[in-house]
């Protein structure tokens, strides 16, 4: 294992049984919602999971963290792989990883006051004392610019930004070393989410941690990460650095995502030519044996129905899975 890298993921694979109308004896059939994915990230690096909604970045992400079950695959972590421990070894892991929810809303016990909140995962997965966990929530909440008198307040009387920053200090309070970040922003207002961001890259430098961030949104891509994979229907159809990603994007439907992304520069903007995707994904229970993309391509030749295209490196690291490239 590469001392650099902390999360290691090879084919993983997330499929859910579903029945098959009719039913009968033989009427059950597989979704795949994760299709043979590898990804790693280095140490103190962000690696983005993008894709429009449906192509398995969120239950990636689930995966990596245990949150649901895979079917295949290794998760490295720290060179030991998370899907086959146990118990008190379990235990330990989970400490070292921990998740950011979408929703700040939903994802708060409401009959929590926020330190309880925050202490929680304390009590779950660590052997610290109450004085020392007591330490600890005050040091969190002015890390993410909660007042100390606020963790008597239960989640209903913060705002939506607020609440954010009480899930980002529970992520800290077990000291991980890779947070799972699920579209952590796209449930708060434009203004909001840029303090939020600006929040976890300063956490990030502060404590070294790693990210794995979920975003449907290229334009906070950007801003974050240092890798990005680009998901379609459950494969990896790019992934490359973020300056290769942006400036020199391989596949057809990397481009149309790009080409959605507003700018604020006029030059720019002249230039951008917007690339519509038209129809629909192929059924993901039924997904076509070829590039799952051929049917909404605008570059597609008989050839990409009939077979998948690999995953292959380009150079430097910068890999696409498309035939014509």
């Amino acid at each position: 294992m590469n001392e650099e890298h902390l999360l290691r993921v090879n084919n993983l694979t997330v499929r859910f049984p579903v029945k098959r109308q009719g039913g009968g004896l033989f009427g059950k059939s597989y979704l795949y919602a994760v299709d043979d994915i590898s990804f790693e990230i280095k140490k103190g690096e962000t690696l983005a999971i993008v894709g429009e909604s449906g192509s398995g970045k969120t239950t990636a992400a689930l995966a990596v963290a245990r949150l649901v079950a895979a079917h295949e695959g290794r998760v490295e972590l720290d060179g030991e792989d998370f899907l086959t421990l146990e118990d008190a070894a379990l235990r330990k892991a989970r400490a070292k990883v921990q998740f950011i929810f979408q929703d700040p809303y939903s994802s708060l016990n409401p009959r929590l006051r926020a330190e309880a909140i925050v202490r929680e995962p304390l009590k779950s997965l660590t052997q610290t004392s109450k004085d020392e966990m007591s330490a600890i929530i005050d040091r969190l909440f002015e890390a993410v610019g909660l007042r100390p008198e606020q963790q008597q307040l239960f989640p209903h009387q913060f705002s939506g930004g607020q609440r954010q920053r009480i899930g980002i200090a529970r992520a800290l309070s077990t000291q991980p070393e890779l947070i799972i970040c699920d579209e952590p922003v796209s449930a708060l207002d434009v203004a909001v989410q840029a303090q939020i961001l600006n929040l976890l890259r300063k956490l990030q430098q502060d404590f070294g941690l790693t990210y794995l961030f979920i975003s449907h949104d290229l334009g906070v891509v950007q801003h974050m990460c240092d890798t990005i994979a680009v998901m379609y229907m459950g494969k990896i159809v790019e992934y490359a650095d973020r300056l290769s990603l942006f400036n020199n994007p391989q596949h057809p439907y990397t481009k149309a995502l790009l080409s959605a992304v507003p700018s604020v520069d006029k030059k720019r903007r002249a230039q951008a030519k917007r690339v519509l995707i038209p129809g629909d994904p192929p059924d993901p229970i039924n997904p076509p044996e070829g590039c799952r993309f051929a049917n909404r391509c605008p570059i597609a030749e008989p050839n990409c129905s009939k077979s998948q295209p690999p995953l292959r490196d380009l150079s430097d690291g910068h890999k696409v899975a498309c035939h014509l490239v």
